[in-house]
């Protein structure tokens, strides 16, 4: 089984699983039951908006945003992938949000092929964004064999350039301050021409939406 592979299983058991009621430690369960060793971002709630963190005892309610940045190894191969959850029907602000940023990582791929240097692909994201609320973290990242986050990183400081054979993450972001945080993240094989994204998990809002 592949990395990528493996990311759908997780996915998939917290599509199963995920309901209003039940902790971010609870839902850690379920992906531990999948995949022991995984590590990243579980937050819920307005934690969201403060961008990272581990899981608490926090109940997921009805409205909550619930964000995922998985980071799993399998066949020494490192992916690192980010979706977000809708605890029910998603109000206008939480799906505006999340265009905006599938708006961001759609305009950064048209950047990712030999030659784009990471300032670039950070600033046509936050532009693409368009709001005060955009990321200020990096807008991704190279992914290496043994450690999930090497450079470059895609940040205002970066001058360095994508090369054939890199693999790297997408990530843009917005943050509502007490609210929500939406973000989202792919992987991508840099080719001679362009890109191969590695990942074919759904980036359709309404496939992040529980019920219950």
């Amino acid at each position: 089984m592949t990395v990528w592979e493996l990311q759908k299983e997780i996915h998939r058991a917290v599509k199963q699983h995920l309901r209003p009621g039940m902790t971010e430690l609870a839902l850690a369960q379920v992906i531990s039951d999948v995949c022991p060793h995984w590590q990243g971002d579980l937050i819920t709630g307005e934690r969201t908006a403060e961008i990272e963190g581990g899981p608490t005892n926090r109940v997921i309610q009805p409205g909550d945003v619930v964000l995922l940045d998985l980071q799993v190894n399998a066949e020494n191969q490192w992916s690192d992938l980010t979706r977000v959850y809708f605890a029910g029907e998603p109000d206008e602000e939480q799906k505006e949000a999340y265009r905006q940023v599938l708006s961001a990582l759609k305009a950064g791929e048209e950047l990712l092929r030999p030659g784009t240097k990471g300032v670039v692909l950070w600033e046509r994201m936050r532009k693409a964004i368009g709001t005060p609320y955009a990321f200020d973290h990096h807008g991704g990242h190279r992914i290496g064999t043994e450690e999930i986050v090497v450079d470059p990183r895609f940040v205002p400081e970066c001058e360095e350039e994508l090369k054939a054979g890199m693999i790297v993450t997408l990530e843009p972001a917005v943050y509502y301050p007490g609210k929500f945080g939406i973000r989202l993240e792919n992987n991508y094989r840099i080719t001679e021409t362009g890109y191969e994204r590695l990942d074919d998990l759904s980036l359709d809002e309404s496939d992040y939406i529980v019920k219950g």
